[in-house]
């Protein structure tokens, strides 16, 4: 009836005759019977031994079986809890279920009776040891997994970024320099990201946009690609494609495939006037919008084959010039309410200095933090908000093809 194991048992009775007797009848069903009078003797003998199953009177002097079931159930003792009465009150048995009694028997009862209700107990002991045990083993092993599975995505994002890298330094080997700007745009597309609240479950996809955007590049014949003088119309409509080619490239690998739309839109222009799409103001993905003027503040104050770098004064002058054209107004906004001294610092990170540029003050230097660190939130200038909104980061809408603008150097 017990199985291969047999409880150890503790009968708790004021009363010495029928302590003896229970511990006779018990004995058969049990690998251990042990008796206590009172329940202070009960708490030193349960201190001492590792019993399965209490047996104990509700009616007792000093402390009663109700409050040592109390006493149970607060320290969480690992026992099953069978109490006997000889007093039928409905009240005293629903209240010692809620206290958690595994039986509740009335006297007389028979020794089969007892031997049932000490069997049902154990069972039930036995089952609530074995799921403890089980969940115990579940979070153990959810632990080990999910261990391993963090291992895993940290493998996984290193080859990852291993594919970027490879990616990027391909173009590299054609248009030198590549790397290196796409690092700066990079960090500066992705800080004014944080000051305008760009979703941080974006982020990732953005980086790698702002990393790959000219990726389509390798599809550009050399004779334009490396051309230091002025292309004509025809070669400007070849140079264009790079935007389609990129995005077609982006398409064809999976965790790059969010990056596509902004590597597709990042030289449309906020008044429509840009390609591939003519798309203009918040048709365009939010994430192209951030990048354009990015791009703007890295190629003006990069050295070029066809000229030599700006400081950030006249990038400052472009972007108020350009405020509604070719840059988003609001984001724009933002730009010009950031101290000089950010952009030089965001650089400094990558050690690359610009040509000139305002001191970093202490109050500039808040916001950087959010340059390594994607769960940073910096303020914004005034502690305003951006007030802007990203309704479909992932896909802006392609109306047809419009006329782009004449021939302008890619930054």
């Amino acid at each position: 009836m017990f199985g291969p194991f047999l409880p150890k048992v503790l009968v708790v009775d004021d009363d010495p005759s029928v302590c003896e007797f229970l511990k006779q009848a018990i004995a058969p069903m049990a690998s251990g019977v042990s008796v206590a009078e009172n329940a202070a003797t009960a708490l030193e003998a349960i201190e001492r031994g590792n019993f399965d199953i209490i047996f104990c009177d509700i009616w007792m002097p000093g402390c009663s079986g109700m409050e040592l079931l109390s006493l149970a159930r607060q320290s969480k003792w690992d026992v099953g809890f069978i109490l006997a009465t000889g007093q039928v009150q409905i009240e005293l048995i629903i209240e010692a279920l809620h206290l958690g009694a595994s039986d509740f028997l009335l006297k007389p009862f028979t020794i089969s009776t007892l031997e049932q209700s000490i069997s049902r107990t154990f069972r039930l002991l036995q089952m609530e040891r074995e799921s403890r045990a089980y969940h115990t083993s579940l979070e153990a092993s959810i632990e080990r997994r999910t261990r391993d599975l963090m291992r895993a995505l940290r493998e996984l994002e290193e080859n990852y970024q291993t594919t970027l890298e490879a990616l990027v330094l391909a173009l590299d080997a054609r248009e030198h320099e590549t790397y290196a700007h796409s690092l700066r745009v990079r960090a500066y597309t992705l800080h004014l990201a944080r000051l305008v609240s760009y979703p941080l479950a974006l982020m990732p996809a953005l980086g790698h946009a702002a990393l790959l955007h000219d990726i389509g590049k390798i599809a550009v014949a050399d004779s334009i690609l490396l051309n230091p003088g002025k292309l004509t119309e025809e070669e400007w409509l070849q140079m264009h494609r790079h935007v389609l080619a990129g995005e077609e490239m982006l398409n064809r690998i999976p965790f790059l495939r969010a990056a596509a739309p902004v590597v597709r839109h990042h030289h449309e222009r906020y008044d429509g006037k840009g390609y591939p799409d003519g798309l203009a103001g918040e048709q365009i993905p939010l994430g192209a919008r951030l990048f354009s003027l990015a791009d703007t503040l890295d190629a003006m104050t990069s050295d070029r084959a066809y000229r030599k770098a700006t400081g950030l004064p006249e990038v400052y002058a472009e972007v108020s010039r350009e405020r509604g054209m070719q840059f988003d107004p609001q984001i724009a906004d933002l730009f010009l309410k950031t101290p000089q001294g950010v952009w030089q610092q965001v650089r400094d990170s990558l050690d690359q200095p610009l040509p000139s540029g305002s001191a970093v003050t202490a109050n500039s230097l808040a916001p950087l933090l959010s340059i390594l660190d994607p769960g940073c939130h910096p303020a914004l200038p005034d502690d305003q908000p951006s007030g802007l909104t990203v309704d479909n980061p992932a896909r802006g809408p392609r109306p047809g093809a419009q006329t782009p603008l004449p021939p302008r150097r890619e930054g």
